[in-house]
């Protein structure tokens, strides 16, 4: 059956929503003691299945006191952990701990430390700085600061160094938390098979995608990640209920289930649009989170209406591959 794509309303946030927190909660699990050899300490030697990691369990909120006040900011990803920081002089920073990434080849940041964990050091940007721990199998784990209000300047460099130093004391102590999701969780459901290959090649420009899979395992890509490219990407992350928060974004029912269109950031010529389904409550009972699948649709060649088309089109299959909630 052919893709379809509709033009009935709009989509939902979408960047933000890829660049937000992690709530925490999780018990330890046993982790194999470290070894010497850098070769061995792989992504899944240091932190179990990376797919249920509770990356709050990887930083201790204390060691980031020289730096001001930390304190959890909640939690709207599967994959990272994040902490907002009240500085002395009253400028606000956060903290983003645990998003893991696969290293570039060629990428050649300084690198300092000891042992089968290092840190590389990414050239600070204005209001952002960034540390990478890698592994020894070409993944790396990251920490980044950047800055909300007020002047932290040289600080953020700092803050990212602390919280690298931590993940990497937190994995030698064999400290890393799991959380114990059921087995109908988005986290242990893989977006690349939620999304199959033959669906997304039925969008203009991406006949011969390859599907792109995440360390966690909890994004999938096909198409490349610039602006002149159409590109489709599925996210299994966590948070507050899709909502329509603006004139753009329209709620109505995909394959059964409540979803959320928005052409992302409201401007109907931008090419961009984003399709999100809440599925099983998320993180303390009461606190309101829930899974959230989201899938964001680029499509240069047209408008976000079009791109909405295609969205659309996508999450009917997409949406009826999920877990039953």
């Amino acid at each position: 059956m052919p893709l379809r794509p509709c033009f009935r309303g709009l989509p939902v946030v979408l960047m933000s929503l890829l660049l937000l927190a992690v709530g925490c909660s999780g018990a330890a699990q046993p982790r194999p003691e470290p070894t010497p050899d850098r070769e061995s300490a792989t992504m899944a030697a240091s932190l179990g299945d990376p797919r249920t990691v509770d990356p709050c369990s990887l930083i201790d909120p204390a060691s980031l006191t020289e730096f001001g006040e930390a304190r959890n900011a909640g939690t709207v990803s599967l994959d990272y952990c994040l902490f907002r920081m009240r500085m002395a002089d009253g400028a606000l920073a956060q903290l983003k701990v645990g998003e893991l990434a696969r290293e570039v080849p060629g990428q050649a940041d300084p690198v300092v430390g000891e042992g089968p964990l290092r840190i590389a050091q990414e050239a600070p940007l204005p209001g952002h700085c960034t540390r990478r721990v890698l592994f020894g199998d070409g993944n790396s784990l990251l920490v980044s600061a950047d800055q909300l209000d007020g002047s932290p300047g040289a600080a953020l460099c700092g803050m990212a160094e602390a919280g690298a130093r931590d993940v990497v004391a937190a994995i030698g102590r064999q400290q890393v938390a799991h959380r114990p999701y059921p087995a109908n969780s988005l986290a242990l459901s893989d977006p690349c098979r939620v999304l199959g290959t033959e669906v997304v090649r039925q969008v203009p420009g991406l006949e011969q995608a390859e599907p792109v899979a995440s360390p966690a395992g909890h994004q999938c890509q096909w198409g490349a990640a610039d602006a002149a490219s159409p590109r489709v990407r599925l996210v299994h992350t966590a948070g507050a209920p899709p909502a329509v928060l603006h004139g753009s974004a329209v709620q109505e029912r995909i394959a059964g289930r409540r979803t959320v269109t928005s052409v992302v950031g409201g401007d109907p010529s931008t090419p961009l649009c984003s399709a999100e389904t809440g599925h099983i409550p998320f993180g303390e009972p009461g606190g309101g989170q829930v899974e959230v699948a989201m899938l964001v649709v680029a499509y240069p060649d047209g408008t976000g209406l079009d791109a909405c088309e295609f969205a659309r089109g996508l999450a009917e299959r997409a949406w009826q591959e999920l877990p039953r909630s």
